[in-house]
């Protein structure tokens, strides 16, 4: 039964499955028993999304002004594992989104049932059960695809951001 909470599912989003009346990102994987992993993150649809410009959100191409969501560790090295997103998506993930919404305070501390064909992300270990960080939208006109930590990953270094704007910095951050 959808939640009654959960915020309206824009139009544009309506392509996408839902669990639970939330639109399910194009880039959450699903385990063979069927359930949508919120929170992980599909590798090869990453790979897809950064390399051909897609939005993680909805799955479709870019525009000329897109978002990278950047959690605060990952603003000093100006890149992200995340794909980028439509400004329009960013609003959803912005009021679906528990931790980008800073309504949990800490990073699940069991670590997501993958199946064989999944990788776990990258830092996984190192946020499992940590304090929650705060999240900042940094709107671009694009971005430059690089390795990091093995792993493809969106740049900005050495262009200049339109801006950098923090979302609710959550629970542990709220004063």
């Amino acid at each position: 039964m959808p939640d009654p909470t959960a915020p309206l599912i824009p139009l544009s989003l309506t392509h996408l499955p839902t669990v639970g009346g939330l639109a399910v990102p194009w880039i959450t994987p699903r385990a063979g028993d069927g359930r949508y992993l919120f929170g992980a993150i599909d590798a090869g649809r990453k790979d897809q999304a950064l390399v051909g410009l897609l939005c993680g959100v909805c799955g479709r191409h870019l525009d000329e002004r897109l978002v990278l969501l950047m959690r605060l560790s990952d603003l000093p090295r100006q890149c992200t594992a995340e794909p980028a997103l439509h400004p329009s998506c960013l609003a959803y993930t912005a009021c679906a989104c528990p931790m980008i919404q800073g309504n949990l305070d800490h990073y699940r501390t069991v670590p997501h049932k993958l199946d064989p064909t999944m990788i776990p992300a990258a830092d996984e270990a190192a946020r499992c059960g940590a304090p929650a960080e705060p999240w900042f939208a940094v709107w671009l006109d694009g971005y430059t695809v690089i390795t990091d930590h093995g792993t493809r990953a969106a740049s900005y270094a050495g262009s200049r951001p339109r801006r950098i704007r923090p979302l609710i910095w959550g629970p542990l951050f709220s004063g």
